[in-house]
Order: C-alpha cells, then sequence, then structure tokens
C-alpha cells in the first residue's frame, strides 16, 4: 500500500511538467490531449481512492494487494462515466430576478453561458447538442462570460461557425474575453469569435431594450477601466447587467449598485478538493447569490479545459428572466 501511495504521488507531481511540455510543445496534438486529461484526472482520483482504501486496511479490514487491485478496477471506471457524464451534458439552471425597483413590466429571458474553452480536444457534437438546449429555451439574448476559447483560435480543428450561427436569438449574441483569450493572443482570439457571429464586448456598453449592459475586459488586462467609468457611459435610471468573466470584482458590482452581475472563471472547482479552495477564493464561487439590491450569477462553465470531467460540478446553461 505504502509503495503504490508513493508512487502516485511521484504521478501526482509529474503533472505540471508534463502540463508545461504539452502546452508548450503539442497544443494541437489531440491525442496526447486526451492522455493528458484522462492522466491528471486518474491520478487526482486514484490518490485518493488509495487514501480510503489504505484507512479501511489500517482501521476495520486487512486489504490485499489483488483486493485494492480489483476495487480500484471496479470503482474508477464507475466515477470516470459519472464524471464524464457531469461535463458532457450541461444541465439547465433557471433563475428569476425581480427588479421591483423598476416598474416598466418588461421581460427578458437571457440565456448566458461562459467558458466553453474551444480547442483541438472539442466534441463538435458535444457543443452543438449543448448549443441545441440552449435554442429550445428560446432566450431574447445569449451572453457569453469568456473563455469561449481556450487558447489560441489556431489550434481549433472543428468548424463551428454554422453552430453558433444557427442560435438566433432576437436580440443577438454577445461575449466578453476571459484570461484563456489573452493567454493565446487576444486581438486574433476576438476575430475568430466574430467570425462566429458573436459580437464582443471589451469595455463597451449597450442599451437593449431599456436594459444596460456592460461588457467588461478581463482583468488579466491591468489597463481596463473602473467599472465606475462605464457606469458613466449609461443612463443608470435603466436597470444594468454587468458580464465580467472572474467573480472577483462582484464588490466593485456592489459599491456601483449594479442590478445583476454575470460572471465564469471559477468552474466550481471542477472537480474535489479544488471546489474547497476555490469557495474560499470568491465571495460567489457558483450559482446566483444576492448581495443588497445586488444580484449574482457565477456559473460553472459550459464545457473545460483539457480535463473532460467534473465532479461535485456540471457544466451548465443558465436561463435567467429578468423583470424589469
Amino acid at each position: 500500500m505504502e509503495q503504490l501511495l508513493l508512487i502516485n504521488i511521484i504521478f501526482l507531481f509529474a503533472i505540471l511538467p508534463v502540463l508545461y511540455i504539452r502546452r508548450t510543445f503539442f497544443r494541437r496534438n489531440i491525442f496526447l490531449g486526451r492522455f493528458l486529461g484522462n492522466y491528471i484526472f486518474l491520478a487526482h482520483y486514484m490518490f485518493f481512492l488509495l487514501i480510503v482504501l489504505g484507512i479501511v486496511n489500517y482501521f476495520f479490514y486487512h486489504l490485499s494487494g489483488l483486493n485494492i487491485l480489483i476495487l480500484s478496477l471496479i470503482i474508477l471506471p464507475i466515477f470516470f462515466i459519472y464524471a464524464y457524464n457531469n461535463f458532457s451534458k450541461p444541465r439547465v439552471i433557471r433563475d428569476e430576478i425581480h427588479l421591483d425597483k423598476y416598474s416598466e413590466n418588461k421581460k427578458m429571458r437571457i440565456a448566458f453561458i461562459s467558458d466553453v474553452h474551444l480547442s483541438a480536444l472539442t466534441s463538435k457534437k458535444n457543443i452543438e447538442n449543448s448549443l441545441e438546449r440552449i435554442k429550445e429555451e428560446e432566450p431574447d439574448i445569449l451572453l457569453i462570460g469568456g473563455d469561449l476559447v481556450d487558447f489560441s483560435c489556431r489550434d481549433i480543428k472543428s468548424n463551428f461557425t454554422n453552430s453558433f450561427r444557427a442560435i438566433t436569438p432576437r436580440l443577438g449574441i454577445y461575449s466578453i474575453v476571459g484570461n484563456h483569450e489573452y493567454h493565446g493572443g487576444v486581438h486574433e482570439n476576438i476575430k475568430y469569435i466574430r467570425s462566429l457571429g458573436i459580437k464582443v464586448l471589451k469595455d463597451d456598453v449597450l442599451n437593449v431594450e431599456g436594459l444596460n449592459i456592460i461588457g467588461r475586459d478581463d482583468i488579466t488586462n491591468k489597463k481596463r477601466k473602473k467599472l465606475a467609468y462605464l457606469t458613466k457611459k449609461i443612463d443608470m435610471d435603466f436597470p444594468t447587467v454587468v458580464l465580467d468573466h472572474n467573480p472577483i470584482s462582484i464588490d466593485e458590482a456592489i459599491i456601483n449598485k449594479i442590478d445583476l452581475q454575470l460572471c465564469g472563471h471559477t468552474h466550481r472547482g471542477q472537480f474535489f478538493p479544488y471546489n474547497l479552495l476555490v469557495k474560499k477564493m470568491y465571495k460567489n464561487y457558483h450559482g446566483y447569490k444576492l448581495f443588497g439590491t445586488t444580484h449574482t450569477i457565477v456559473s460553472s462553465g459550459f464545457s473545460s479545459w483539457l480535463i473532460p470531467y467534473r465532479v461535485n460540478s456540471t457544466s451548465e446553461i443558465n436561463i435567467i428572466d429578468i423583470y424589469y
């Protein structure tokens, strides 16, 4: 048992140099990408499984090497199927937000997704199935909270132009950029996003049917505009929605009396134990939370980067009915 645990710890520490080599030299290699994603997930959960079996072995029941092998071969495949299902089939999260201080008796249905992470590894079938679920909800507008591209648009092998252009909400599709667009070359990635029929907001504002939308640049850009500056460019007598990739800015939204802030980035930690770490890092790390009069929604993401598995997290589509 001790030898198995030591070997697994070595595998865990090997993840960082392997990640660097893959990202630097083999980003477009599908086989190596899939191998690495599975390797990272397996190394993590083999480690935790060995700890659990070690506790059982020490306190309750002696397990032979064969027992451990058989249990691992039974438990891990079931666990992989469960985690892949959480990743590949986004669930629809519904929220109703009533902004009672406005009395225009209007309603807008917003579909919100984030962290699509298009790359060489992205399954076109999975993306199109998920986009079809959005279409079935008949949103008035689709908002995307950044990291639509995983690194560089040059890495993307499938053609997603028709996939996204098939979604035709009557008020259009808008996206902001996230940290991953910057990692791979933000200007080229923005051109790619626009080629999908998506309008990009980068410290930009607009008013759609009496609803202000502020699309912030990502925090990666240290020169991005302050929210207070952007609010001066709109009429704050109208309800205001802010798109900001990283939820670290929620306090700024509260100070500026924003009605609704939509974020992504966190992936809800994606899998244990990172969900516990992410929960400590952000005021809202996932889902809906109200702070005073500021409503916030943080998406766990529409897809994922590299690792096609989720535990204590699912890919998701947010459908928000906002009354104002």
